[in-house]
C-alpha cells in the first residue's frame, strides 16, 4: 500500500482497522489539509496545530463516514469546520 493514496479502497481498509491503510490515508490527506489551512491562515503559526486537530478528528470519526468515495469532500469539510471553530474561539476570547 504505502502509496499515500486516498482512494475508496484505502478508506475502506482504514475504516476496518487496517493500520497500514490508515497511515496511507493520513499521509495522502496531509497535502490537501495543509493547502486549505495554509491558504486560510496565510501561513500563520497555528497552521500545524489546526492540521493536527483535523487529522485527529479524521482518525476518530473515520468509522462514521458512510461512503468511502466521499472521503475527500468529508476531509475538506472537517478542515473548514476546524478553521471556523478556531475563528469563533478567537472572536469569543
Amino acid at each position: 500500500m504505502r502509496s499515500g493514496a486516498t482512494n475508496s479502497r484505502t478508506v475502506s481498509l482504514a475504516r476496518a482497522g487496517n493500520g497500514d491503510a490508515l497511515e496511507d490515508l493520513v499521509a495522502g490527506s496531509l497535502p490537501l489539509v495543509y493547502n486549505i489551512v495554509g491558504r486560510a491562515l496565510e501561513d500563520h503559526a497555528d497552521v500545524d496545530d489546526i492540521v493536527q486537530e483535523v487529522m485527529l478528528r479524521v482518525v476518530r470519526h473515520l468509522p462514521e463516514l458512510r461512503d468511502p468515495t466521499a472521503y475527500r469532500s468529508w476531509l475538506a469539510s472537517i478542515t473548514i469546520r476546524q478553521l471556523r471553530d478556531r475563528e469563533q474561539d478567537r472572536a469569543n476570547a
